[in-house]
């Protein structure tokens, strides 16, 4: 397990390993997921810890993209926990997530094509807002002040980022890449202590993607925030990241350092397809 270890063992155990709770942002917990038949997630569990950026891959059809969605509550589980910062989120209804700190991106971009850059980058903002409807229509003091904040905080994403030259173009006419940006502007917008980035290198050319990795960890470290990776570039995850666990129709195979992950058979099977 990662984490610095404890001193919970009883005296002459040989000092039992376990994770200091407090160097832990995100505990997943035996988590299970089942689609009729097919068994997607069968019992995974690991660790996050707080201010690290971890790793999770697996081949294709693992179950990445499915854990994800259950760490953003899109999915309830079929069983398991999953804690953040010590609570469970079993009961936080999806559109609640972001409001206790955990924000996300997408393998398929899921921004408003039609809207500018700086509308979807504030549109992340919101779940920051204490405004209502009744508020909203009519535009109180403070719903203004509140407006005026989200829009100062998401130009500074915006400049950020380097956007500001297509503040204002729809998001739909700009490169694949740009829309990338977008995208993990509109999620740190959200104010993130935990940012679930799903394959974010995804279309990328080579030069981007080297230039992603040295981004992921300038916003882990400017703003303090702990990025759980699901990515196939294998050479950027290894890169970047402090703890890597690895995935395999649904199992948890691996986990570790980069160095050890690379050296574990059950991965190097499951990508390569040597025998057991």
């Amino acid at each position: 397990m990662n984490g610095a270890p404890d001193k919970r063992g009883a005296p002459g155990d040989g000092g039992a390993v376990l994770p200091d709770r407090a160097d832990v942002i995100l505990e997943v917990r035996d988590v299970a997921m089942h689609f009729g038949g097919i068994v997607a997630l069968d019992g995974i569990s690991f660790d996050v810890k707080r201010g690290s950026v971890q790793g999770l891959i697996g081949p294709n059809g693992a179950g990445k993209t499915t854990l994800f969605n259950c760490l953003s509550r899109l999915y309830i589980p079929s069983s398991g926990d999953i804690l953040f910062e010590g609570r469970s989120i079993m009961d936080t209804a999806p559109h609640k997530i972001a409001t206790i700190g955990i924000s996300r991106t997408f393998q398929n971009l899921a921004l408003f094509a039609t809207m500018t850059v700086l509308d979807n980058v504030m549109v992340g903002g919101h779940s920051q807002s204490s405004s209502d409807f009744l508020s909203n229509t009519f535009r109180l003091p403070w719903v203004r002040r509140e407006d005026r904040d989200l829009r100062e905080s998401a130009w500074e994403l915006i400049e950020y980022l380097n956007l500001a030259d297509v503040a204002y173009l729809p998001v739909g006419g700009l490169p694949f890449g740009t829309q990338k940006r977008v995208e993990l502007a509109r999620a740190l917008a959200a104010k993130p202590k935990a940012l679930l980035l799903d394959e974010p290198a995804g279309g990328l050319n080579h030069n981007e993607v080297e230039a992603l990795g040295d981004l992921i960890k300038q916003i882990r470290d400017d703003r303090d925030v702990t990025v759980l990776l699901v990515e196939h570039h294998m050479s950027l995850v290894m890169r970047i990241s402090d703890y890597v666990v690895a995935i395999d129709f649904g199992r948890k195979i691996g986990e570790g350092t980069p160095e050890e992950v690379q050296q574990n058979p059950e991965v190097i099977r499951a990508y390569l397809g040597t025998p057991r």
